[in-house]
């Protein structure tokens, strides 16, 4: 699929740290998107503004509106301590019950490497990550994982992506992907992250499948502005 394409994206998530990267991104490259947002306005100046609902994740019109005239969902949802224990779960719901209400096929999204995968082979470091959010933040782990399952028993063409502990780093294009083990690394910049996902929808990689990122390890650039998945104010 060319990136010069008329394809028009369904961004949800877009006002949070890493929804940011992936709008500025697909603006870059001419892309269309419809967006939900809370407060419109926060979504700042982009060449080419997207359609906008106002609205929230959790309201089944405004997301089907935000769906209606895409031909890719994107989510880089994420949660804080305000949020209802199950708005993984619900905006996930929501998300696949517009797609298949609309005939839309292509949803890619972001969550925590907390979702397992039967080909998974941890690292120590990442199975302490594992432990450490199922202890620091339980709620979050199992949101996400209700959120995965309703997304891999849709039927719809899903990717999963999975990231660790994310940055504020920039784009270096230098991360790894594949099954969760000693190869990924525990940290990866949003920028990279946002890349990655919208490199699913235009060479349409990793169809059902949910593949782990992680940046260069050990590099300086992971180590800047941390915030990790496991936070209870987690914003992806």
């Amino acid at each position: 699929m060319s990136e010069s394409s008329t394809h028009r994206l369904a961004i949800f998530g877009a006002t949070g740290r890493t929804g940011r990267k992936l709008l500025a991104l697909s603006d870059s490259k001419g892309l269309q998107a419809n967006v939900l947002a809370r407060v419109p306005e926060s979504l700042g100046n982009l060449r080419n503004p997207p359609a906008v609902t106002e609205g929230t994740i959790t309201d089944p019109q405004a997301v089907e509106t935000v769906v209606a005239g895409s031909d890719s969902v994107l989510s880089a949802l994420g949660r804080d301590k305000a949020s209802p224990p199950d708005l993984m779960a619900v905006a996930a719901r929501n998300m696949v019950t517009a797609m298949n209400k609309l005939g839309i096929r292509r949803i890619i999204l972001l969550t925590n490497t907390a979702v397992a995968d039967p080909t998974d082979a941890p690292s120590l470091q990442h199975k302490v990550l594992r432990v450490v959010l199922s202890a620091s933040n339980g709620g979050l782990k199992r949101d996400s994982a209700a959120a995965a399952k309703i997304v891999t028993e849709s039927g719809l063409d899903w990717t999963l992506v999975r990231a660790p502990i994310l940055t504020d780093g920039p784009k270096t294009g230098a991360y790894h992907v594949g099954r969760l083990d000693g190869k990924i690394p525990l940290r990866v910049s949003r920028a990279d992250v946002a890349e990655f996902m919208l490199s699913c929808v235009l060479d349409g990689r990793y169809v059902r499948e949910m593949p782990a990122i992680g940046g260069v390890a050990g590099s300086a650039v992971e180590a800047k502005s941390v915030e990790s998945n496991t936070s209870g104010s987690i914003v992806l």
